[in-house]
């Protein structure tokens, strides 16, 4: 089981417990890509801002799921 990145504690409420262990690396990358495209879209700083720290969150979560597998290697 991945350990959950710390970044996701402050959103932890907002969801149920290991939510974040659903998506599969596909699914985690196609976020991150297309907030990332989407935030070279925007005209409003905050919501480009957002954007971008949405999809360090979901890039984390990536690296989490990674970290796990080279543990198991």
């Amino acid at each position: 089981m991945a350990e959950k990145p710390t970044e996701l504690e402050k959103h932890q409420s907002d969801y149920k417990d290991r939510a974040w262990e659903q998506y599969n690396m596909e699914e985690l990358g196609r976020w991150v890509a297309l907030l990332s495209k989407r935030a070279t879209h925007r005209s409003n700083p905050e919501k480009k801002k957002k954007d971008l720290y949405d999809a360090r969150n979901y890039l984390s979560m990536m690296e989490a799921k990674l970290a796990e597998l080279e543990k198991n290697a």
